[in-house]
């Protein structure tokens, strides 16, 4: 038994992006700890995607809502009463967030404080993870990765 395990198994955990690449991969792995994994997102990004493939609609609890609105995530966030959050949710094109950066900062900005504003409303402890990108630092053209040190400073939509 896994230390993760140990920690995952028979727990309530929402995965809001879900049916994206990280999303879908996270759904799996909570998955096999043994979660009791619900996912939140719009619609399935991709086709073919790791979601459908996978056939993660017959493993986890899947519920189609949009992070933008207020009222259907926070009804669902607090009917599930997370112990684990993890917000994957986002507009995460560059070059459509260019294109139409309001549903862009609705999505990102929007949709992360409504996460946060609901599990103000959740009865008991939940542990929160808010997943981002390297696009919300500074870009120096490093050719290593960025710590959670670096100064932010992203410059367009999207970060």
């Amino acid at each position: 038994m896994s230390i993760f395990e140990n920690v995952y198994k028979n727990k309530k955990v929402i995965i809001t992006g879900n049916t994206g690449f990280k999303g879908s991969w996270l759904s799996i792995w909570l998955n096999e700890l043994g979660a009791e994994v619900h996912g939140i997102s719009n619609n399935v990004p991709t086709n073919p995607s790791n979601f459908k493939v996978s056939n993660l609609e017959e493993k986890v609890r899947y519920h189609i809502i949009d992070v933008r609105n207020y009222d259907e995530l926070s009804k669902r966030i607090i009917d599930i009463q997370p112990d684990f959050i993890f917000h994957l949710a986002a507009q995460a094109l560059v070059y459509d967030a260019y294109k139409d950066p309001l549903y862009t900062y609705q999505t990102n900005v929007l949709g992360t404080i409504n996460v946060l504003e609901t599990l103000k409303s959740i009865k008991k402890r939940c542990v929160a993870v808010m997943i981002t990108s390297d696009k919300c630092y500074e870009n120096v053209e490093w050719i290593w990765g960025y710590k959670e040190t670096d100064i932010l400073g992203g410059k367009d939509p999207y970060s």
